[in-house]
């Protein structure tokens, strides 16, 4: 099952990659939304329901702008009234799968602050959703050094400075679960 689960990331990881390299962007939500579904549903299988709570209130709260338009009430659109259900889903999520419960909080930030792209924030939380603890913060941690020091080089080289780099997010993180894949390997 287990090789089943990565093929399926990897493939899905591998599609929205390349959507990421050549454009920037994915070509519709569905490409994350769906995912996110399954593998809301996958974690609740495997008996972490609070994870998957703390990821839906995450989602609502990023969409908070249409949920309040939908619903047609002004106040939905403020940060501030989704604070209780977020703090509601971290408290009860932390105490079961703390480090996964934060990257899911910081993944959101990430996003929400613009450092991020929402498929990326998204996709990252898929991922920590389907393996959630230390290994693939581990993964995702190492590789995000690696890419830094790499392009920091890179700029060093060729333009004589070390400069920050934009770059696509999603081949990143499909670098992470391949690197998380190989430690399962090494490790079991």
């Amino acid at each position: 099952m287990d090789w089943i689960i990565f093929g399926l990331v990897v493939t899905w990881l591998g599609i929205v990659s390349w959507f990421d390299i050549r454009k920037s962007e994915i070509p519709h939500s569905a490409w994350v939304v769906i995912p996110l579904i399954g593998a809301g549903l996958y974690r609740i299988w495997q008996g972490d329901w609070t994870l998957v709570l703390l990821a839906a209130v995450v989602a609502a709260v990023s969409e908070r702008d249409r949920i309040s338009q939908a619903f047609g009430w002004e106040e939905l659109s403020r940060i501030i009234t989704w604070l209780p259900l977020l703090f509601l889903g971290a408290f009860l999520s932390i105490q079961y799968s703390p480090i996964s419960a934060l990257a899911i909080i910081g993944f959101w930030a990430a996003w929400e602050m613009k450092w991020w792209g929402g498929a990326d924030a998204v996709s990252a939380i898929i991922v920590c959703l389907i393996w959630p603890g230390m290994f693939f913060i581990i993964s995702f941690l190492v590789i995000h050094l690696i890419v830094v020091i790499a392009s920091g080089l890179v700029s060093m080289v060729r333009e004589q400075k070390i400069k920050l780099h934009r770059l696509p997010g999603l081949p990143i993180l499909l670098a992470s679960v391949l690197i998380l894949k190989v430690g399962f390997i090494f490790r079991g």
